[in-house]
């Protein structure tokens, strides 16, 4: 009798459908626990955007306690904190933001300050560490996805949602980047989840609740603005929305702006104190001249430091135009997240929820859209790429379209609305697969040889200092402090003459990333034009008699890259 009444609640459970979401909550777990360790110990073969190196080097000059300091060294920061007097030492961090080195600094307190590549491997620890992290954050990320989507939608559809944005290959490149955005993920849609919060008291006429939760997302991105300064961008959509649906106005404003700029504070008051204003580097960043690479812009240690209209909008209407022609892949190519625009126009909802924080995530985007145009995008895994953290909300309201799109076309059978589904499922799945089944490189060459660059730090002292045209991959796999190399071999001189990085310039680096060129021309015409003579010098008989740097070392991979050095110094 007992076993017949198991049986029979068994089946009830079932029929109930409670078994079939455990299933479903188990199958779910097995396969985001299969694609992070496939993409942690399959894919990943180290760091290759610069912003992660330089964010992970100032996360290990955290952790040892030297504060938020930098061993890369750009010369036009080094310019504006000598006309400030003294250049400190260490250096001051005025150009990233702090949140992924924090993160980072954390990461490796708890795993014992071990950065080193080990013999044998092409991958340094303090990567992997960091890169692991992200994808905690990412999994971290997909639990207040789907918060969100059971708050906007049905719970069927948030799961649906869910699954899609873990189906999206960019996502995952993002979570082994080292980059911050998966973090920065957690909390937008926190801070969304917060806001759909603080709309449900609004509604029920509780001032007290809505004002509590409008506060904490505007905390929430205030602690995001503290990974990219876009962020501010994000917040003044959600101030537009804020104070248009929540009431009392003036509290929820005042209130939201206190809330967002309190976690901005310390960032501030380092800046102030570092370079005498509390945005950092961000103003001078504005004055770069229309055309010219962030990294071209910084790299000289005597430009003309003015603001020019022209120049900014330019710059800006450049980068809005980059980002709508390569808008599908900024969402991963996940038509469902495309689908959102669609979405926001032309679909009447029947949640009134999911009607009103519709205009609030188009404004959000539209700010970071505007964000992103004035300070730039490289690619679709870059820092200021922030049209990722908008991909769960946008594939919600995208999937909800689609969806009802369907069921106009009036096929009843569940059987062919599944395969619709599936078929949305195939299309948003394909660009994960192929990056799953491609080929992985060893390392990330050219320009990265972790192991090489490593041994650099045996050859140059803790008290000297190198120049090359990676110094975010010396400073952080050397360890050492690293110049990028100036726009003139005479900047090079003059900055150690004085001794502006507190210690001597003992070495060049150089690696493909400056002698790279398709030809001779555009080697000499480039970016380091004024070094070609040596960038391009097999022999070294046009490096300068008189240059201090004539010890010649031609590195691997097929000599590729070179080093100059004051004497042999890999010989000692």
């Amino acid at each position: 009798m007992a076993l017949e009444t198991a049986v029979q609640g068994g089946v009830h459970s079932v029929d109930q459908g409670r078994v079939a979401r455990w299933v479903v909550r188990v199958v779910v777990a097995v396969v985001l626990a299969g694609l992070a360790l496939f993409w942690l110990l399959g894919k990943f073969n180290g760091f290759y955007i610069p912003d992660a190196m330089d964010q992970a080097q100032i996360s290990r000059q955290i952790a040892s306690g030297h504060g938020f300091t930098t061993l890369y060294a750009r010369p036009l920061a080094l310019r504006l904190f000598a006309e400030r007097g003294a250049v400190p030492d260490p250096l001051p961090e005025i150009n990233q933001s702090p949140l992924g080195p924090l993160i980072g600094a954390a990461a490796l307190r708890a795993t014992g300050m071990n950065t080193r590549v080990s013999e044998g491997s092409a991958i340094s620890f303090g990567d992997r560490v960091i890169a692991a992290v992200g994808v905690l954050f990412l999994l971290g990320a997909l639990v207040a996805a789907y918060l969100l989507g059971r708050a906007l939608f049905e719970p069927r559809l948030a799961l649906l949602g869910t699954g899609l944005v873990i189906c999206t290959a960019l996502v995952w490149r993002f979570s082994i980047s080292g980059l911050p955005q998966t973090a920065m993920m957690l909390l937008f849609n926190a801070a969304l989840l917060g806001l759909v919060f603080a709309l449900r008291a609004a509604a029920a006429e509780k001032q007290q609740n809505t004002l509590l939760w409008a506060w904490i997302g505007a905390f929430l991105l205030g602690l995001l603005t503290l990974g990219n300064v876009v962020g501010l961008c994000i917040f003044a959509g959600f101030m537009i929305f804020a104070a248009i649906a929540l009431r009392p106005r003036i509290a929820v404003i005042v209130g939201c702006i206190v809330a967002y700029v309190l976690p901005l504070l310390p960032w501030a008051w380092h800046n102030l104190r570092s370079i005498g204003q509390p945005a950092g580097f961000i103003p001078y960043s504005l004055m770069r001249p229309a055309g010219m690479e962030p990294a071209e812009f910084q790299a000289n240690f005597e430009p003309v430091l003015s603001f020019r209209w022209q120049d900014f909008f330019a710059n800006t209407a450049a980068q809005a135009v980059e980002q709508i022609g390569d808008l599908f892949g900024m969402l991963g190519q996940n038509i469902a997240a495309s689908a959102f625009f669609f979405a926001v126009f032309l679909q009447v909802f029947r949640g009134w929820q999911a009607a009103q924080m519709r205009w609030a995530v188009l404004l959000m985007w539209i700010g970071a859209f505007a964000g992103m145009s004035v300070f730039g995008i490289e690619g679709q895994v870059s820092l200021n790429q922030l049209h990722v953290l908008f991909l769960p909300v946008m594939v919600f309201y995208g999937l909800n379209f689609l969806l009802s799109l369907w069921d106009r076309l009036g096929f009843e059978q569940p059987l062919v609305r599944t395969g619709f589904v599936l078929a949305v499922f195939a299309a948003v799945v394909a660009p994960l697969l192929l990056a799953l089944s491609g080929r992985n490189l060893r390392f990330n060459w050219p320009p990265y040889l972790p192991l090489l660059v490593q041994k650099l730090g045996d050859w140059v002292g803790p008290e000297e200092a190198l120049a090359s045209d990676i110094p975010w991959a010396t400073a952080w796999y050397a360890g050492r402090r690293s110049l990028l190399l100036p726009k003139t071999v005479e900047q090079f001189e003059l900055i150690n003459a004085e001794r502006l990085l507190g210690a001597p310039l003992v070495a060049i680096y150089l690696t493909p990333e400056s002698g790279g060129g398709r030809t001779y021309g555009d080697i000499v015409t480039g970016r380091y034009r004024d070094w070609a003579r040596i960038v391009v010098d097999e022999q070294g008989t046009q490096t300068p008699e008189s240059w201090r740097l004539r010890s010649k070392l031609n590195l691997p991979i097929d000599g590729a890259s070179i080093l100059l050095t004051d004497r042999q110094r890999w010989k000692e």
